[in-house]
């Protein structure tokens, strides 16, 4: 089967069944410098930023869609003290969250429901202070349904921040496109799309932020590392495992540098209805 083809709770099947090894935690801590459980293109010190773009306290209750092994979504609830929900469709990136949760002591404001982000989400509208959604909308089919799902969900004036590493600001072959969108289907979109769909789903704009240096940067520090343990990857992955991972990232580092493919922050706030 295609991986285009595949559930997308199977993408990433490989990637979370040795996730959480000492070969991958060393792994992430020699990419990205603080390993807080990620696998995109988030960093550490990005992320503490974020949190004070989506005005989060104590007292806030954070959605994090596509939360994979919820790293970033545990690490924020530890730093922050808030409460977070994470969705995500894998149920093995689900026992890892839960697992990551318990590891830091905050499973009492942690919750997870199994989901489809590209299905209609089975939460309660207006719960939420503030959702998050990291390196995960390029891979939905209708994201546009997801935005309008995420302005249910928030509570009036609640904050969206999302990052899109598939914004078309260049040319690419189609070879390159198919050498960045291995774990299936990829949706890469001109500059403007985002911000035409949040404003129809009922969000206001508030920043956008360019962040391709961040991803360069984490994409040399992935693949420097990984070739740094490829004899132990190859046992894990597969020599073709291996390769595919290689070239992934080869290709984002040269559609960066050549600014071809970019890495967008969004942050967007609910409308409130106008007074009459």
């Amino acid at each position: 089967m295609d991986a285009s083809n595949k559930p997308p709770a199977n993408r990433y099947e490989a990637l979370y069944r040795d996730f959480d090894s000492a070969l991958m935690r060393r792994i992430r801590r020699e990419a990205y410098g603080e390993d807080i459980g990620q696998h995109s293109w988030v960093g550490a010190d990005e992320l503490r930023r974020d949190t004070g773009h989506l005005g989060l306290t104590h007292s806030s209750r954070l959605l994090d869609l596509g939360c994979g092994p919820c790293g970033p979504l545990t690490f924020v609830i530890a730093s922050v003290g808030c409460s977070g929900t994470g969705v995500e469709l894998s149920a093995a990136a689900l026992r890892l969250g839960r697992a990551r949760a318990a590891s830091l002591g905050v499973e009492a404001r942690f919750t997870l429901r199994e989901a489809d982000l590209d299905a209609p989400l089975p939460l309660e509208p207006r719960q939420f202070d503030a959702a998050m959604s990291l390196d995960v909308i390029l891979h939905l089919r209708d994201r546009l349904r997801l935005f309008h799902e995420v302005a249910r969900l928030l509570r009036p004036a609640g904050r969206f921040m999302f990052t899109d590493a598939g914004i078309v600001t260049g040319s690419l072959s189609s070879e390159e496109v198919k050498s960045r969108s291995p774990y299936g289907f990829t949706q890469f979109v001109a500059p403007g799309w985002n911000e035409g769909l949040l404003e129809s789903a009922g969000f206001r704009l508030i920043e956008t932020e360019n962040r391709t240096a961040s991803m360069l940067n984490n994409a040399r520090g992935r693949l420097s590392a990984i070739q740094a343990h490829r004899a132990e990857l190859e046992k894990v992955w597969s020599t073709a495992g291996f390769e595919k991972q290689r070239d992934y990232l080869e290709t984002v580092i040269k559609l960066s540098e050549s600014g071809a493919l970019s890495r967008v922050m969004f942050l967007a706030e609910v409308r409130t209805p106008q007074a009459v």
